[in-house]
């Protein structure tokens, strides 16, 4: 059994009857606990004005009103306002300031970086009054007209609106942006579409000249952007469309740093875009609901899962944490309290417009982590491939790139495998002296050099032998990067040729002969030739009477001695021959061993006739 209404209810509701029969005539009324609904008759042509008039008159009185038509009924449900205490605008002013200290704080920030301004002059009265000239005010020009914008497109409604309430942050942004407090319900889809596109719009088209102006501003600075991302790495900001299409207007003349100016323009976009997701109670969630009514639903939760998949493929992680957010504060949009009356085509337009600048002011890396990288590349100019006698070397040259994008050191070594073989390195335009055994070159990003390598082999190495000597460069900075080269070295005997200038000298027994031998180096370095005299022998190789005396350089023996030879070029020794009384006539050789090394090159036939 239902409980009957009190007379002071009774009064209440006829009067709210009343209220709604002079506009609506009523045929039927429903009481609830809390709200009282009116089933009336309605006139399509009439129904927006009435509703307006009546909404307008009942909140005189405290009186929320809302229509529906809900099986082939229109119901206007009462309800009592609630009673809500308002934060002071003195919470507005103090938030205000706040904001613009962390604003004016960031700005200064980045006007020292953009300026490379030291930090003992950081905080300096010039660097401030800069960085608050060229960013916070910018910034906070397009947060404030956006923001008044929706709160003067509420107040011509007639929708109760508080002052901005702006939200501070820490660099580099300052701000993470402000919002307004709506203290009524929206009317109908018109005041919802037009309170939602107001703020979004008007900071955009402030944001535009603001981001020309900082191109500009990037233009005339000609800032170079650093060739290195440094140690501790770095972020990097993403243009949105219009940024780039804006750089149609203003092409940006080089690999510059942008000017805070444009950074701040850069925030306003990405500001736009955010509020103009269409997704719960943002701006683009106002908007999408006037279109669609309760289907915009439907594209909130796209809208998240879209977020969520940008968050989760790595693209941005900020993705993420906003949709996070958004579902805290509530993906569905509540209905106006008119809900049933149709947008015209021209704020159909201006909705869908404002859905395109979603699109041009969205971009889904908005930033980008610069994390510093070490790799670089080492490739031989010419063969790799050498042959060289024992204690020879052969220089090889390597261009090596730093293909990362930091400031690398990297430190060149000889495979510590390679046993017998030693390596020299130095950057080519250097003269020989600069050979080291370890060698350090630092390169920016994208710098490359040429590094000459001296690979030297062992004088004790045999003829024949095939050696790989490898030589690394290890970055100093991350040494797990490492790049190796490989020589394959084949050891062959030295380039030696022996012309015996007067073979076949003849010589009288008891005399002295004097035989000329020159030797020819066609090799590229200087080497040394021992030399040793073994006997004579005679036609039928047998032991004769003839002795022979090595001389070279006026030291004379039988042997051994050394004659040094530069590399293409020829000496000379000579072999003193004497012939004893007892010795017979005919033809005799004298042997002469050539080594190198100790290893055997070839031993030389001297021919003697004795007469």
């Amino acid at each position: 059994m239902v409980p009957p209404i009190p007379p002071e209810a009774s009064k209440e509701i006829e009067f709210i009857k009343g209220l709604v029969a002079r506009r609506f005539p009523v045929y039927d009324v429903r009481v609830t606990y809390d709200v009282v609904e009116f089933f009336v008759r309605t006139d399509s042509e009439t129904l927006e004005q009435n509703f307006d008039e009546l909404r307008e008159e009942m909140a005189q009185h405290n009186y929320i009103p809302m229509i529906v038509y809900d099986k082939g009924e229109h119901i206007i449900t009462v309800a009592k306002k609630p009673t809500t205490k308002y934060r002071s605008t003195n919470v507005n002013l103090v938030m205000l300031a706040i904001t613009l200290f962390t604003t004016i704080f960031a700005g200064t920030l980045e006007w020292g970086g953009f300026e490379n301004v030291p930090n003992k002059d950081l905080f300096a009265p010039t660097t401030i009054l800069m960085g608050t000239l060229t960013f916070a005010v910018p910034l906070m020009a397009i947060l404030g007209v956006h923001e008044l914008s929706h709160y003067f497109a509420a107040r011509r409604r007639k929708v109760a609106a508080s002052l901005p309430f702006f939200i501070p942050s820490i660099p580099p942004l300052g701000t993470f942006g402000a919002f307004i407090s709506l203290r009524d319900p929206i009317p109908n889809k018109k005041t919802l579409l037009e309170i939602g596109v107001a703020g979004p719009l008007a900071g955009f088209l402030l944001t535009i000249p603001i981001g020309i102006l900082g191109l500009i501003l990037t233009n005339d600075a000609a800032k170079l952007a650093p060739a290195n991302i440094p140690p501790g790495g770095g972020l990097a900001v993403v243009f949105p469309l219009m940024y780039s299409w804006l750089e149609y207007l203003v092409p940006v003349k080089g690999d510059f740093l942008i000017h805070p100016t444009a950074f701040a323009a850069w925030v306003g976009f990405l500001v736009t875009a955010l509020n103009l997701l269409p997704v719960g109670q943002l701006d683009g969630g106002h908007v999408a609901r006037a279109l669609l009514g309760s289907n915009a639903k439907y594209l909130s939760w796209a809208t998240i899962a879209v977020l969520v998949g940008l968050g989760l493929s790595g693209l941005y992680l900020g993705w993420l944490l906003f949709a996070v957010i958004i579902l805290f504060l509530g993906v569905r949009h509540p209905p106006p309290l008119n809900d049933m009356t149709k947008l015209d085509l021209k704020r159909k337009a201006l909705g869908v417009a404002t859905f395109v600048v979603l699109i041009i002011a969205f971009v889904p890396i908005p930033l980008v982590s610069l994390t510093p990288t070490y790799t670089f590349e080492m490739t031989n100019i010419g063969s790799t491939n050498a042959t060289m006698a024992p204690g020879e070397s052969h220089t090889f040259s390597v261009l090596v790139n730093n293909t990362g994008n930091a400031f690398n050191d990297i430190e060149f070594t000889v495979d510590p495998n390679a046993f017998g073989w030693t390596a020299a390195f130095k950057e080519h335009h250097q003269n020989d002296s600069a050979f080291a055994s370890k060698y350090l070159v630092s390169l920016n990003s994208s710098q490359n050099v040429t590094i000459d390598v001296n690979v030297q082999s062992s004088s004790t190495i045999t003829f024949g032998t095939n050696s790989t000597v490898a030589i690394r460069g290890t970055s100093q900075n991350s040494t797990s990067t490492v790049q190796v080269i490989a020589y394959n070295v084949t050891i062959v005997s030295p380039a030696f040729t022996f012309w015996i200038v007067n073979d076949g000298l003849t010589i009288a027994p008891g005399a002295w002969g004097n035989v000329t031998v020159q030797v020819n180096n066609t090799g590229t370095v200087e080497s040394n030739v021992t030399l040793n005299a073994n006997g004579t022998l005679n036609a039928t190789g047998k032991q004769q009477l003839v002795d022979a005396w090595l001389v070279v350089d006026g030291q004379n023996s039988t042997g051994p001695l050394n004659v040094t030879v530069a590399g293409q070029g020829n000496a000379t020794f000579h072999v003193q021959v004497y012939v004893s009384p007892p010795a017979t006539a005919g033809a005799n050789t004298v042997l002469v061993e050539t080594l190198y090394h100790g290893a055997k090159l070839q031993t030389l036939a001297i021919s003697i006739n004795v007469s």
